[in-house]
């Protein structure tokens, strides 16, 4: 797989500092990745009950070849980095700070 440069300029509109900025993208990958996870075993469960309950033992041991094709599918889409990259390069979305309360010594 190549690797992409990131022009900088276009990713740090939101805050000067790098690492907040790989932060937000990460914990955005990472719903993103969530998200495809959901779908993905959506889509397959129907597959898994009838694996789970075959009509005969011939089915037991089938691979469906929808289920092939989902999988396929899903393996083929952009990763979820490079999409969060994408959209914070896109300004899709940006980041704030929780507040956090200060504790009393």
């Amino acid at each position: 797989m190549p690797v992409k440069v990131i022009d900088f300029s276009k990713i740090m509109h939101q805050s000067n500092n790098i690492y907040e900025v790989v932060v937000a993208m990460a914990r955005r990958a990472k719903e993103i990745n969530e998200q495809h996870r959901i779908e993905l075993e959506e889509k397959l469960a129907p597959y898994k009950a009838r694996a789970r309950n075959p009509a005969n033992e011939a089915e037991a041991d089938r691979v469906f070849p929808e289920q092939v094709a989902i999988s396929l599918k899903y393996e083929k889409m952009p990763k979820p980095t490079i999409l969060a990259i994408n959209e914070y390069e896109n300004k899709a979305y940006t980041f704030e700070y929780r507040d956090i309360p200060t504790r009393r010594k």
